[in-house]
């Protein structure tokens, strides 16, 4: 199945920044995407917002590295993406713009909405 290059770039970053975690987790990752393309705040693609400067750990050079497009993760985080897209599932974290791993601690300014899994989501 040939995907969209939108659905490739927000499953690019489901893969890459919760393929461990729980399906919500993934779907929680996806829909901040989702809220993102349509705040008017960032980029108004998914591909936009994820190769958007300084935004993701795992894009270098403005580039996502290559994925093993075979693999059970890829997979999953496609038919995630998809759902994601879809508005088909509503996160605890709904409306979120913003999230990082809950291992770091930055000092930003935002409301804080959850945890989920390993991330942190803020609006």
């Amino acid at each position: 199945m040939k995907l969209p290059r939108e659905i490739q770039c927000m499953a690019s970053a489901i893969y890459f920044e919760a393929k461990s975690e729980t399906l919500a987790g993934q779907l929680a990752v996806g829909r901040v995407i989702a809220a993102r393309a349509r705040s008017g705040r960032f980029p108004a693609s998914y591909c936009g917002v994820v190769l958007q400067r300084s935004q993701f750990s795992f894009v270098r050079g403005g580039t996502i590295p290559v994925i093993n497009r075979a693999s059970a993760a890829w997979q999953r985080a496609v038919k995630i993406a998809l759902i994601a897209d879809k508005g088909a599932w509503q996160s605890p974290v709904e409306g979120a713009l913003f999230f990082h791993a809950a291992r770091v601690s930055p000092s930003w300014g935002k409301a804080r909405m959850a945890q989920v899994d390993n991330h942190v989501f803020y609006r």
